[in-house]
Parts: C-alpha cells; structure tokens; sequence
C-alpha cells in the first residue's frame, strides 16, 4: 500500500497537505489522515498487505454518514452534540431476545477532533484510477474547508460515485436531519422525508 494516497493532479488547494483519500465499496472518495499502515497479511505471492484506519474531520464524517445511510438498508446516524451515533437496525438479537432493539455505537471525536470508523474496510485512492473530474474536484475543495457552504455540489459528487446512486433529495433529506438533530436519537422506524433547502 503506498503511503502517499494522494492523486497527482491534486493540489493542495483541493486537498490538504497531510490528509490522502480513502473509500468504502461502491463510495467516493472522502479525504482523511491515514496515519501508519499496519501490517494485515503476507499473499501466496509474499506481497505485505497492510491497512490503514482513516481520521476524518467533523464535516468529512458528517458527508460519510449522509452516504452511507443513503446507500444501506440497515444502517441509520444521528449527532449527539460532538459524537456521532451509528444504528444498525440488521445487529438485532432477535434469537435470544425478539423485543431486542438495534445495535446503537457511539463515536467520540479523539483528542484533535477527528472520527473513526475502526471497524469498517477502507480503500485508498487507487493510483491507477482515471483523473478525477471537474465536480470530484470542486467538492474535494469544499471539504478540505471546514465551513461547507456548496451542499449541493457535494451532494451531486456523492450522487455521481456511489453505487447504487442515491437521489440528490434523498441526501439533502439526510442531511437535514443531521443537521437538525441535537439529541441522543430514539430508536423508531425510519425518518420520513423532510424538504432542506438548496444552500447553493
């Protein structure tokens, strides 16, 4: 795995000096401190494979959230003040307790503000991949401030490199109720959609 994730035609303009992008399956790119790669697992070939665990900013793991709950039939987020709080209504007991509720995890920003998803399997930028295109660029520029105003340039980014894609609406919906929620969530069914205005 190479330790600088970051594409050649990126500026650091468009991306900070010490901040590389990463993605899950079928997800954008999002930009994050990589930290140290840890060793996972030697091939058949004798090739080292090793993972890293991505440190988001605030609004890059608010935009990773707004994604994910978008494209997943089980997983739903709330902000509680600074921490995020990850549902998964699929990691129910229903076995040994059907009245069970879904599993709740709270993620605490660390010591520098930064969130992470330790669980989960992130990709690097893959340096093979094509250039990235004028809207990648211009919303990778939006989130390498910490004060995003263009919403729906993100939001046509994240709609044009998720798979499945999302409907823009449903995004600024999510988002909205992100935005709107300052309290620890209640465990219901999910949210119907709620109208966000345009911020662009």
């Amino acid at each position: 795995m190479p330790h600088d994730s970051r594409p050649p035609d990126l500026s650091t303009a468009v991306l900070r000096v010490d901040e590389g992008l990463v993605c899950g399956d079928d997800q954008p790119y999002f930009p994050a401190q990589l930290g140290e790669p840890q060793f996972v697992a030697t091939d058949e070939t004798g090739r080292h494979h090793y993972a890293v665990t991505p440190r988001f900013r605030r609004v890059v793991a608010e935009w990773v959230a707004i994604t994910v709950e978008a494209t997943s039939d089980h997983l739903r987020f709330r902000w509680d003040g600074d921490d995020l709080i990850v549902i998964d209504d699929d990691a129910r007991d229903n076995d040994r307790d059907p009245t069970s509720g879904p599993a709740v995890e709270r993620i605490h920003p660390d010591a520098d503000g930064k969130y992470t998803f330790a669980t989960w399997l992130w990709h690097v930028y893959d340096a093979a991949a094509e250039h990235l295109d004028d809207t990648t660029r211009a919303a990778l520029a939006f989130l390498a401030t910490d004060d995003l105003l263009q919403v729906d340039t993100v939001i046509r980014y994240v709609a044009e490199n998720t798979f499945p894609a999302p409907d823009p609406q449903t995004l600024h919906n999510i988002r909205y109720r992100h935005r709107t929620s300052a309290n620890p969530p209640v465990i219901t069914s999910r949210d119907t959609d709620v109208e966000e205005p345009h911020d662009e």
